[in-house]
C-alpha cells in the first residue's frame, strides 16, 4: 500500500498482481511524509510505517486524493497464488496438488472488496500502459526500464501458462468465486 501525500494518490495493493514490484519502482518517487508498507520478504523497505505492516489493508482515502489498484485474470492469479503458498507455506501446502489447493485451501486471492472505492483499477495484463498513465497523471519520474526489469517473485512459478494446470473443476470454481471480476474486466479462460 502507498499513501503519497506528495502526489496525492493512494495505491491499494491486491494479492498476486505485481503490487510489490510497483511499490519498489515507485519508492524513489515518494516524498518524505509518504507511507509505503513495503515488504521485508520482497526487499522493499517500509516508509513511515512498521516493518511488515499489512500491505494489503485498505486505508481511508484522504479527501482530494485519487486511488488506484490492480486486478489480474483470476485463473492466472490463482496459479500464481498456488505457487506462492507452496513456497512460503510449504509445511501446509508443499505436497498439495493444484486442484486440492483451489478447491480446499481457502486461500484464493479474491480482492473484489479491496478496490471497490478506487478511482481506477488497472489490469495486470496492461502493465506498461498503467505505468505510463501513472507517470502522466501523477508527474512521477522513474526509469521506464524498471517496468521491464523489476520482477519480484517471478521465479516461483514452475508453469507459465495457467491453462496447463487448471482442470474442469478448478476452472469452474474460479469462474464462480471471481464472477464479478470476470464480468467487470471481461476476463476469459
Amino acid at each position: 500500500m502507498i499513501i503519497s501525500h506528495k502526489h496525492k494518490f493512494v495505491f491499494i495493493k491486491t494479492r498476486k498482481t505485481a503490487g510489490s514490484t510497483l511499490e519498489q519502482i515507485l519508492r524513489p518517487c515518494l516524498g518524505e511524509d509518504d507511507i509505503l508498507t513495503g515488504s521485508t520478504r520482497d526487499g522493499t523497505p517500509p516508509l513511515n510505517c512498521k516493518p511488515d505492516q499489512d500491505g494489503h489493508r485498505v486505508p481511508k482515502i484522504p479527501e482530494g486524493y485519487m486511488s488506484f489498484s490492480i486486478e489480474r485474470n483470476p485463473w492466472d492469479k490463482v496459479v500464481s497464488s498456488y505457487y506462492w503458498h507452496k513456497k512460503i507455506k510449504s509445511m501446509a501446502f508443499g505436497d498439495w496438488d493444484f486442484e486440492r489447493y483451489v478447491l480446499y485451501s481457502g486461500m484464493l486471492p479474491t480482492d473484489w472488496h479491496s478496490y471497490q472505492g478506487c478511482d481506477t483499477v488497472y489490469k495486470y495484463e496492461e502493465m506498461e500502459a498503467m505505468y505510463m498513465s501513472l507517470m502522466y497523471h501523477y508527474n512521477l519520474d522513474f526509469n521506464l526500464e524498471l517496468i521491464y526489469t523489476t520482477r519480484l517473485k517471478s521465479d516461483i512459478r514452475e508453469i507459465a501458462d495457467y491453462r496447463e494446470l487448471h482442470t474442469p473443476k478448478t476452472k469452474d470454481w474460479v469462474a464462480h468465486l471471481f464472477a464479478r471480476e470476470i464480468e467487470r474486466f471481461g476476463y476469459e479462460f
